[in-house]
């Protein structure tokens, strides 16, 4: 015997819904026909209320430049934010989560916990929003470590390090050798950078040019200058050019002479297997 759907049947998982409707004057939802003939469900504030309010505590993650496993990534955020909360992780694709809390407490605690790290990347944390998808997602900014070759150690403070890196984009991070002044090779640090800039190539610390490298191979186009695409697939410049470098100064007394510089990139060499 063949059971009798109601007029509102859903299966519910994390991305999938399905809706059966029947037409009526009186129901709160209501399809229509647009102008290129597509059907369009309209939704009522009750709906949008109702859909809305069970994730309004949500928020929308992101580990920047590393895929991890989804339960070895959620171990790791349980680890990361200590909460007591055995919240919801839902992939939304395209690298991003939703995590769906219960408490506005956890909620906010996250939001304004700082910048956050696993496994040394950045997790970019944002406040969850309706119609989020995450393949027209436009991410305006993203992290990434940058080396500074042969700084001079009077330079490993903590306050000129801070300074240097809010000058180059903005501070997240200082590596734990750089902070130690253990490494002396280079400093190191995370900065958040925009896409939509070139970024720099050296920045003047007193009288002192640096250089600035930035790590990972295939993050960093040479023809433009911008994070997050190589020169091949390019939509700013046709051909790789060289271009000065912007310089900012820091407390700066005599001038000194620009020479052209393209960016540089550095990766960690791989071990080799025993």
């Amino acid at each position: 015997m063949k059971s009798l759907l109601p007029i509102h049947t859903q299966w519910i998982g994390l991305q999938q819904f399905q809706w059966r409707f029947q037409s009526s004057e009186t129901e709160a939802t209501k399809l229509g026909e647009s102008s290129q003939n597509v059907r369009q469900i309209i939704l009522t504030e009750d709906d949008r209320k109702r859909i809305y309010n069970p994730w309004r505590y949500s928020v929308i993650i992101k580990l920047m430049g590393k895929r991890l496993m989804h339960h070895y990534l959620k171990q790791k955020v349980q680890d990361l934010w200590k909460h007591n909360e055995n919240f919801s992780l839902i992939d939304v694709e395209e690298d991003y989560y939703t995590v769906k809390f219960a408490k506005e407490e956890n909620m906010i605690k996250v939001l304004q916990n700082g910048p956050c790290f696993i496994n040394g990347f950045f997790l970019s944390v944002q406040k969850w929003v309706p119609n989020f998808v995450a393949k027209k997602a436009q991410q305006s900014y993203t992290a990434i470590w940058v080396r500074l070759p042969q700084l001079p150690t009077e330079f490993y403070d903590k306050i000129i390090l801070t300074r240097i890196g809010n000058s180059i984009g903005k501070l997240l991070k200082v590596d734990v050798c750089t902070s130690a002044t253990l490494r002396g090779r280079y400093a190191r640090l995370c900065l958040k950078l925009p896409l939509e800039q070139p970024v720099q190539n050296h920045i003047l610390v007193g009288h002192h040019k640096q250089a600035i490298l930035y790590e990972e191979e295939n993050i960093l186009c040479k023809a433009c200058g911008r994070i997050g695409h190589t020169c091949h697939n390019c939509s700013y410049s046709n051909q790789p050019i060289k271009q000065k470098g912007e310089q900012k100064l820091l407390k700066i007394s005599q001038p000194v002479q620009e020479e052209d510089q393209e960016w540089q990139t550095v990766s960690f060499p791989k071990k080799a297997r025993l």
